[in-house]
């Protein structure tokens, strides 16, 4: 019983951290949108990964990204997250909730990102932040040729700075074979770094439907009341 609520202490862990401005713990958000440059749309996969302060893998999760028309959304399995902290309860009691398929549906139009749980038909929303509505102001700096997974690269040093003259920096590894999509992103997230690496995009535009909130879905006003509803879920089905 005890590893069952630690289990449940976790997943529920994982759920808050991503319901809050599109699962900041992964550097998913509207500003992200920006380091892809002149690609206007594209599917790819990802390995994205969690670095501490010493460079050292605090967890991994492979993601689907997709973008198109200044809109981006990015599918997550949960369940497939890998780290030492991580209980092998964890997939189990996610699966269970219906909560480990996560979709995170960023719409700047909207000034809104939707969490989305398929397996449970449910969101709820979160605004973008002004910083990120308002726009950044962004200077690229080129720093050197490399190669990455095979594809030779020019990387690109990204300075963001916000409305208030906070600065943030992000690097980015774009393939020349690949029409310079940024085949590998690095950024600061507090005091841990994001690594994102890019599996076979595809340079097209992917489908208009995959970027709307499907019909019959249960809306919550706000991610800690979808969280509470997953809460007693899956407290119900514990206590069964």
């Amino acid at each position: 019983m005890k590893r069952l609520f630690f289990a449940l202490a976790f997943s529920l862990g994982v759920l808050a951290a991503s319901a809050q401005r599109g699962a900041p713990q992964t550097g998913i958000s509207a500003a992200m949108i920006q380091m892809f440059g002149d690609i206007k749309a594209f599917t790819a996969q990802a390995d994205v990964h969690l670095m501490d302060k010493e460079q050292k893998e605090i967890s991994a999760i492979p993601m689907t990204f997709a973008l198109r028309d200044g809109k981006m959304r990015v599918d997550m399995d949960l369940s497939q997250a890998k780290g030492s902290a991580i209980p092998p309860e964890a997939a189990a009691m996610l699966k269970q909730a219906g909560m480990d398929k996560m979709v995170s549906l960023i719409q700047p139009d909207r000034k809104v990102t939707a969490i989305m749980y398929p397996a449970a038909r449910a969101y709820a929303e979160v605004p973008v932040s002004e910083d990120e509505v308002a726009g950044e102001k962004v200077e690229f700096t080129d720093v050197a040729k490399e190669m990455v997974n095979g594809h030779p690269c020019q990387k690109v040093k990204l300075t963001s700075t916000d409305a208030k003259g906070k600065t943030q920096v992000a690097f980015v590894w774009r393939a020349s074979d690949l029409k310079d999509f940024p085949i590998q992103m690095q950024m600061a997230q507090k005091a841990n770094t994001v690594l994102v690496k890019f599996r076979d995009p595809k340079l097209e535009s992917p489908a208009a439907t995959q970027f709307d909130i499907p019909a019959g879905y249960t809306k919550y006003p706000n991610p800690q009341a979808l969280l509470q509803a997953v809460m007693m879920k899956m407290l119900s089905g514990a206590v069964e």
